[in-house]
């Protein structure tokens, strides 16, 4: 999984390194440039609720980046703006009310929209064949644009003792602003002399908690009757991202 990450990663720093290696002249001095494009796919988002049973959700992210052109043709940073679906899915998906009845949940996953904004570096490790292989390693911010928790509001209509059960659509509880890493690798071939494109796969944990919520004391126990509390959440994300995308070259030359 490690070797194939780094594979997959390494594209975005070197998808045309044919043209940028064979370019006459001094990088900077004679001639300049940088590498852009779109990128999209497939995430697999968990976390750890406490009180529930969850596991792999898929969804799916977008993005819009900007890099150098690698020095030597090894070495480079990139930056990216994008949209990133954060979140798991409940393993359990059954309920039941007081009198035995079942309950029937409006959703079953914990879904985050979040807007994203990277930087970071690039290794070029080897080449293969067409294809160039490399690592990356960044820093992200995000911010949540909106969840899907409101619509385990309906629950309310069985009692609050289920409701209160499932995480709340507040920001008392939801953080805007999240922060981590992003580490993988890829790889990226060239299709035509301006245009690459590649495959990655990028592993993005979270150091802050994208929701965090105290114990709630004095709930009704609905299996065992009495009172009950509800323990502390602090979740953070932790996700998988297959992406495919297209890089493009920009070159210009210096005229004296």
């Amino acid at each position: 999984m490690r070797l194939f990450c780094l594979l997959l990663l390494c594209g975005l720093c070197r998808p045309l390194s044919a043209q940028i290696i064979d370019e006459p002249g001094e990088y900077g001095i004679d001639w300049g440039g940088y590498l852009f494009g779109i990128r999209g796919g497939a995430s697999l988002g968990t976390q750890d609720w406490s009180s529930f049973e969850t596991e792999v959700n898929l969804g799916y992210h977008g993005d819009l980046f900007l890099e150098s052109i690698p020095a030597e043709g090894r070495f480079g940073f990139w930056g990216l703006l994008g949209y990133h679906q954060r979140g798991s899915r409940l393993k359990r998906q059954r309920a039941f009310t007081f009198q035995g009845n079942p309950v029937i949940l409006p959703a079953d996953d914990f879904v985050f929209n979040n807007l994203s904004v990277a930087v970071g570096g690039k290794q070029v490790v080897s080449y293969f064949g067409t294809a160039d292989l490399y690592y990356i390693i960044g820093v992200r911010a995000e911010y949540n644009l909106s969840t899907n928790l409101g619509n385990y509001d309906q629950l309310a209509s069985y009692g609050g003792f289920i409701r209160n059960a499932y995480p709340f659509d507040s920001y008392e509880f939801i953080n805007r602003f999240t922060y981590g890493a992003t580490v993988g690798g890829g790889a990226v071939v060239a299709l035509t002399e301006g245009i690459g494109g590649f495959i990655e796969l990028t592993a993005q944990p979270d150091f802050s908690f994208q929701y965090k919520q105290g114990p709630i004391n004095n709930v009704i126990d609905p299996y065992g009757g009495g009172n009950t509390t509800i323990g502390e959440r602090a979740i953070r994300n932790f996700t998988v991202e297959l992406s495919i995308g297209l890089r493009l070259l920009r070159k210009w030359r210096y005229i004296d």
